[in-house]
């Protein structure tokens, strides 16, 4: 499959778009960017109340390890197809004059891209996540009216890439069918062997019933399993990447192995039923975390290095539900001790 092959005409459609719909395309691809993608699963692991999701921790862990996965199939395609983006992806949009300047260097890094262009990261990563957060939110509102949701953010992510011309039509369209196959794969790798009743599940109800089951015959989710699963796909993706000569994939799955035994290492500290994160100790494990995992990914340091640092950061944000159950134990103590007469 050739560049020339993959475009259907987008390009003339997209070219004639105003410059405020390039702009809000550029705005809505942000959503598909993997840092705010793990910010916005890390605030999803560590603060969400059972009011809203059946055992919050351990789905929304689910959900980590179901896009690390992701990003470790990403790099296996994307380095094995070989193939280019569109030829606007190479230089940025000409910024409005509307834009403030403040605006311009966030438009210009945002409308260019490199690397390979199939299957789209952004189409595969949104569907998984934003499919993953209205499966796993089965408390609030129906399963029909969440999954709809985040149907519609995903693939607003993925026509946006279309939008800002980094993407043909053909990997949005790619990209979104492998995210939902992922994460549904996931989800019952996480749960093992499925029962009967959710085989005849609504389709609206599909995803929720694969995460949570139903009230009979519930399995409980056990986030390690395609914690492990990513990072065999990540390895695999380090070899492949080694082989093509990509520098940049190496670095991409290094990181990918480290976050997934990372986060299964991290996982298996908790059991699952811990209350949201304490705000203190979430900022001082973000503090540690937060940088360590930008480093692994930045290219600066050798790639073992960048899966170690990624294996610690991982570990770190897993594990931060069980320290500050810990630690919110020893404070109660504390206090019960000292108001004790």
């Amino acid at each position: 499959m050739t560049a020339m092959g993959r475009g259907i005409g987008e390009s003339t459609i997209v070219e004639a778009l105003p410059d405020a719909v390039v702009v809000a395309g550029a705005v809505v691809t942000t959503l598909g960017d993997t840092a705010f993608v793990f910010v916005l699963l890390l605030a999803a692991y560590w603060v969400l109340p059972e009011r809203v999701a059946t055992e919050p921790r351990r789905t929304a862990a689910t959900v980590i390890a179901i896009v690390t996965g992701t990003l470790a199939v990403l790099t296996l395609l994307k380095v094995g197809f070989g193939l280019p983006r569109p030829p606007a992806a190479a230089t940025p949009a000409v910024a409005p004059d509307w834009l403030p300047t403040l605006f311009e260097p966030w438009f210009a890094e945002t409308t260019a891209d490199d690397g390979f262009g199939f299957p789209s990261g952004h189409a595969t990563g949104g569907a998984v996540t934003y499919l993953g957060l209205a499966a796993a939110l089965d408390r609030l509102g129906t399963a029909r009216r969440r999954i709809a949701v985040g149907a519609i953010v995903a693939g607003a992510v993925a026509i946006s890439r279309v939008v800002i011309e980094v993407h043909y039509v053909v990997d949005i369209v790619a990209g979104a069918a492998l995210g939902t196959g992922l994460l549904v794969g996931g989800a019952v790798l996480a749960r093992g062997r499925s029962d009967g009743a959710n085989r005849s599940a609504a389709v609206a109800g599909w995803l929720t019933a694969v995460l949570h089951g139903s009230a009979s015959g519930r399995r409980t989710l056990d986030p390690t399993r395609p914690f492990l699963a990513a990072a065999v796909a990540a390895l695999l993706g380090v070899a492949v990447a080694i082989r093509a000569g990509d520098p940049g994939s190496v670095v991409d799955a290094s990181a990918a192995v480290g976050t997934a035994l990372g986060g299964a290492a991290g996982w298996r500290l908790c059991d699952g039923s811990e209350p949201p994160v304490w705000a203190p100790v979430g900022l001082a494990a973000a503090a540690v975390a937060g940088p360590l995992w930008v480093l692994s990914l930045a290219g600066v340091v050798p790639p073992i290095v960048g899966a170690c640092l990624a294996f610690v950061a991982a570990a770190i944000i897993l594990s931060a539900p069980r320290l500050s159950a810990r630690v919110d134990h020893r404070r109660g103590a504390s206090s019960s001790y000292s108001d004790s007469p």
